[in-house]
């Protein structure tokens, strides 16, 4: 796709913020901790601010953080979100609350990417952009590099080897994940009457019948799970400042 096709598409982001982070042991939901002063949450929305391709911004929180995401979007200037919307019981409930809002409506492409996932460039963004206009769904990826093993968990307790996958045909997916608006809708649809609920909104997508690509990820686009993850991104933070 040429640069001009690209920058013809609409592209709206969908950022799930409703999540409580409480693997990561914070006083605050973890996508609000300062990462090096400033926190995760804004660190990513200022990625999709650099980036061309991207037209606008739709987060969903949950209502007690509403104000407080209104005050971090005055105080970093953070001119492309333009809805906050109600997060659900369950992630797909607050996308599907996102695409309910007029900017997705208007979107010709719509990505999702974990608010928590800040090491994103605009150059990886624009690709997964890319791929989903050409593709319809796109999705990064990257091969693993540990064996990984099916297990079987014992009515003990105890897990033994079912089956070891061969690493060349498997992927640790990422996000943004990016697809066409009116096929992600579809199958958020269709997942909502069936009951479905995904890992991702790749797997909504391939619940629905519908093909995804995937297109290689991005070594440094960790998601900040874990206090480790969290130490992780500061170091990877303060090797590009010194860079």
């Amino acid at each position: 796709m040429s640069a001009l096709r690209t920058n013809s598409v609409r592209t709206t982001v969908i950022l799930p913020a409703a999540g409580t982070g409480t693997r990561f042991g914070a006083a605050l939901p973890k996508q609000f901790v300062p990462l090096l002063d400033v926190p995760i949450i804004v660190r990513t929305l200022q990625i999709f601010e650099q980036t061309p391709a991207i037209d606008a911004v739709v987060i969903a929180a949950s209502p007690d953080f509403h104000d407080h995401i209104t005050a971090l979007k005055e105080q970093f200037h953070l001119q492309k979100i333009v809805a906050v919307v109600e997060g659900g019981k369950e992630r797909q409930d607050s996308i599907l609350n996102a695409l309910k809002t007029s900017v997705c409506a208007a979107s010709d492409i719509v990505l999702v990417h974990d608010a928590v996932r800040p090491m994103i460039t605009p150059e990886f963004i624009a690709t997964i952009v890319e791929a989903a206009a050409i593709h319809g769904a796109a999705v990064p990826g990257l091969v693993p590099k540990e064996t990984i093993k099916e297990c079987r968990v014992e009515a003990e307790g105890g897990v033994t080897v079912q089956t070891t996958h061969e690493r060349s045909r498997l992927r640790a997916i990422q996000t943004p994940q990016g697809f066409r608006r009116e096929l992600l809708l579809a199958a958020y649809h269709k997942a909502h009457e069936s009951g479905f609920l995904g890992t991702d909104d790749a797997s909504v997508v391939e619940f629905a019948g519908f093909s995804v690509a995937v297109v290689p990820g991005l070594e440094e686009n960790i998601k900040i799970t874990t206090p480790l993850d969290f130490r992780w991104a500061e170091w990877l933070l303060r090797s590009v400042a010194t860079a």
